[in-house]
């Protein structure tokens, strides 16, 4: 009897310990499963995943002449947009951002629509008419959108609540579709924007050179993250590109470049290497 009441207390005193250690386990052997499904996540609302670190800190004015900076939003999710009065697919997209901005706004999204060179009139006279009522911000020199390497509009990014780039967008996008607010509820609305950012960004942010070369056998400059969509240069053996920025789902590894006679564009990443390992 004692020696079966001895074992009970043991099995009474391990027992906590294998229930903080089973979670640990099963944590790990869910994490490719976490990864496989946030590439999921991005690939069916339209999104690049990309991971490039810290986004850049600005201050704009607003339409009442209020500064804005990206860093009084840190700690919650940013979906941020650049575009123009006078862009057509920007207009087509607008009004999805606003269901957007009404659907998810209240629960953590931040969503900054950034205006290139245009007037406080005209930018306030377009969010009037078309009933737009989140921030617009003017970068009226064009610095933010320079910084942010904004070779055409509209383009998006998605910031993480640690301040961090994650996604992008180029061209318009439903901006209201289920797809983009599973994306949206997994970086912030749910669980928290500690656990949410953890589970996204897969990877520990890499250092990407400012330089690359095309291979011996050339490129095609695309003009999105596919080899089926339309090329818009042809890229000569040994010629050095400027590297703009990485991105990386189901399509593969893909690099945003600028060419020397200044087409933009994306390659894939088999077909250059960095300018270090050639001579």
């Amino acid at each position: 009897m004692n020696t079966a009441r001895g074992f009970f207390h043991l099995i009474l005193i391990f027992l906590p310990m294998f229930a903080t250690i089973c979670p640990f386990k099963l944590a790990l052997a869910e994490s490719p499963n976490i990864a496989s499904s946030v590439d999921d996540l991005f690939r069916k609302a339209g999104i690049s995943k990309i991971n490039q670190g810290a986004a850049a800190d600005f201050a704009l004015r607003d339409l009442s002449g209020n500064t804005v900076s990206l860093s009084n939003y840190r700690g919650s999710p940013v979906l941020l947009n650049f575009w123009a009065t006078w862009c057509g697919p920007c207009r087509e997209e607008m009004p999805s951002m606003e269901r957007l901005h009404r659907q998810l706004g209240g629960q953590g999204l931040t969503l900054l629509a950034i205006n290139e060179k245009e007037s406080v009139a005209r930018v306030a006279n377009f969010m009037k008419s078309y009933g737009l009522n989140f921030p617009a911000l003017l970068d009226v020199d064009g610095r933010v959108s320079s910084a942010y390497r904004v070779w055409g509009l509209p383009t998006t990014y998605l910031i993480d609540a640690a301040g961090r780039l994650i996604g992008m967008k180029s061209g318009p996008r439903d901006w209201a579709s289920r797809e983009v607010a599973d994306v949206v509820r997994r970086l912030g609305g749910e669980g928290g924007a500690t656990g949410a950012t953890a589970s996204l960004l897969t990877g520990p942010v890499e250092a990407l050179p400012a330089t690359l070369r095309v291979k011996s056998a050339g490129g095609s400059l695309h003009g999105q993250q596919d080899a089926q969509s339309e090329v818009i240069a042809q890229l000569g053996s040994g010629e050095d590109v400027a590297l703009l920025g990485k991105a990386s789902g189901t399509a593969g590894v893909w690099y945003m470049i600028k060419s020397k006679t200044g087409a933009v564009g994306w390659i894939k990443a088999n077909d250059v290497e960095e300018t270090t390992k050639t001579k």
